[in-house]
Parts: C-alpha cells; sequence; structure tokens
C-alpha cells in the first residue's frame, strides 16, 4: 500500500443519546446498523475518498464496520471487500454489558484491563495480543495485494486503534487513549514503510479473569 486511509465505523443504535461514558455499552462484535445520522456524518467522508481516487475498501463485514463500508462503496461506486481479521476485538461477555455494570461484576479485572490492555482477557473473549496479531497478518496480507495503491479499511473502535499502534510504532500500553482519540479519518502515508506489518506481535502472558 502507498497510502493507507483508515474509517472508524459509524455510529449505531447504542450511540443514539451520547450516553455517557458508564451508561455507553461494549458493541464488541456484535453487528448493528448505521443510524441515519451516522450515514449523514459519512456522507462528507466519501467526498474526502473521491478526491483521493482509493482503490478499494476494505471492512470485515461485520458489527458496524460492515455497513459502514457498504455505505461508502455506494457513495463512491466501488466495490468492498471482506477480510474476516479485521473485525472488532470480541468482549467476551462483556458484550452488550453497560461499562457501569461491568465494572460492577468485574471492577477488578476491568481496572486492570484499563491499565494495562494485553494483561486480562475478557471472559470468554479474546485478548488485545490476539487482536493485534491477526489485525498485523491481515495488513500484511493487503498490503501485498495492493503495493502503490491507496487503500481504505473500515474498523471499529479498537481495532483502528491497533492499526494506529502498528503504524505510528506506538506502545499498546497507550491503547485506550488512541482508541479515544483517534479521528472518524485518518490518511496514513506508508510509501516509505513497505515491510511495516512483517513484525510479529510479542506475546505476554495475561492473566485471568
Amino acid at each position: 500500500m502507498n497510502k493507507l486511509i483508515l474509517i472508524r465505523a459509524g455510529n449505531t443504535p447504542w450511540q443514539e443519546g451520547q450516553p455517557t461514558a458508564d451508561e455507553s455499552r461494549l458493541q464488541g462484535t456484535v453487528s448493528l446498523p448505521l443510524t441515519e445520522q451516522g450515514k449523514e456524518s459519512l456522507q462528507k467522508i466519501a467526498e474526502i475518498l473521491q478526491r483521493e481516487k482509493i482503490d478499494a475498501i476494505y471492512s470485515s463485514g461485520n458489527e458496524s464496520s460492515g455497513p459502514t463500508a457498504e455505505y461508502l462503496a455506494q457513495l463512491c461506486q466501488i466495490k468492498t471487500k471482506k477480510v474476516s481479521g479485521l473485525r472488532e476485538l470480541d468482549f467476551g461477555i462483556w458484550q452488550g454489558l453497560r461499562i457501569t455494570e461491568i465494572k460492577n461484576r468485574y471492577g477488578r479485572a476491568y481496572r486492570q484491563w484499563l491499565c494495562d490492555p494485553t494483561s486480562v482477557r475478557p471472559p470468554r473473549g479474546e485478548s488485545v495480543l490476539e487482536a493485534y496479531d491477526r489485525v498485523r497478518q491481515s495488513l500484511y496480507s493487503l498490503n501485498k495485494k495492493n503495493r502503490d495503491k491507496t487503500v481504505v479499511v473500515v474498523a471499529a473502535f479498537i481495532i483502528v486503534a491497533l492499526i494506529e499502534c502498528l503504524v505510528a510504532h506506538k506502545s499498546l500500553d497507550q491503547l485506550w487513549q488512541i482508541a479515544e482519540q483517534h479521528d472518524d479519518l485518518r490518511i496514513l502515508d506508508l510509501s516509505d514503510q513497505p515491510d511495516l506489518f512483517a513484525a510479529k506481535a510479542r506475546q505476554k502472558r495475561l492473566a485471568n479473569v
């Protein structure tokens, strides 16, 4: 890839009403449709993509990233392609719960997860390191298939942050801060990093929840 355009999945009904941090829900791999407000924000993004002359749009095809990619593809008149490795982090039995519920039921594990994202695997879910490694492998394959091309990747909350950690060589300890601060669209120049996604993720022992 010569250029990677990273787009965060659009708003779903769970974001309607702008819930507080504690009242928001962890979506994870739960598939949800876009809201009308979410579609409106994507129209502005589509205008930017048309100017960038993109070659392909990729997403997991699930969660809200799939509907986001499909909607953008219609506006830009380009086909989408699915890569399962780009799916959102699986939060296990935390998915669908409000943050306040997770704090009440799994307070100690949740606090540790916030302090050190790679040290805890959500119950029946997936670790950050496991997600990081599959995302790296997916991007490595996309990079090989799309040499010197401009590629769009639509992904959900955590995956967008993991990709930025990969591209910017940032520590996973900063994952939550990066996830909170990430814009809905970011254009990343990869022209001077041809083998960026080849390195393997460092393994780390996980705490039991």
